[in-house]
């Protein structure tokens, strides 16, 4: 990430002091450039990700058109490689981790969050993203190699097994 580039925020949130208290906490933190936008509602939202890029959403959970997990479903159906951190103010560690474990980059509370937990949060997320693109790159050129390729762990399971191994051995990867 390029440190004088700012890192462009959209956040998702029909609450207008809860836009504030994110743009104060944001505004606190001197040692990164925030380029911060807002949307009210889940496709003001959406429309805004179809015409501007961000770097990193951060998503109320209940809109005016959307509400509950539903609405981190939603987005991340729709933007799959924008990462997006769940904030509400519910304490709900269930759905922190149901958002979590289908993609959401973070879950934070918004009585808890400081500027440092929500820099932080932003910076990491943004960079986690960076890593599974990466990840998600090296595999495919993996799988274009004619040679087999396959990976196993210390009980011997095999954890990748690519198209070049498909066609010497036969077996898809799912048999195999």
């Amino acid at each position: 990430m390029d440190s004088q580039a700012p890192i462009r925020v959209l956040l998702i949130e029909d609450n207008p002091g809860d836009r504030r208290l994110v743009q104060e906490l944001l505004r606190e933190a001197i040692s990164v450039h925030i380029q911060l936008d807002y949307a009210d509602s889940l496709s003001q939202g959406i429309q805004h990700l179809k015409e501007t890029p961000v770097d990193i959403v951060l998503l109320d959970l209940f809109l005016p058109d959307s509400r509950g997990f539903a609405t981190f479903e939603r987005l991340h159906q729709q933007e799959r490689n924008v990462p997006i951190v769940v904030t509400t103010g519910l304490n709900d560690e269930t759905l922190a981790l149901n958002a979590v474990q289908a993609g959401a980059q973070d879950y934070l509370v918004k009585g808890q969050i400081t500027g440092e937990l929500l820099v932080r949060s932003i910076r990491y997320a943004i960079e986690r993203k960076r890593a599974e693109q990466k990840i998600r790159e090296q595999a495919a050129l993996l799988d274009i190699a004619t040679d087999a390729i396959l990976v196993r762990d210390v009980q011997n399971q095999i954890l990748f097994w690519n198209k070049g191994a498909e066609r010497l051995y036969g077996w898809t990867s799912a048999e195999a």
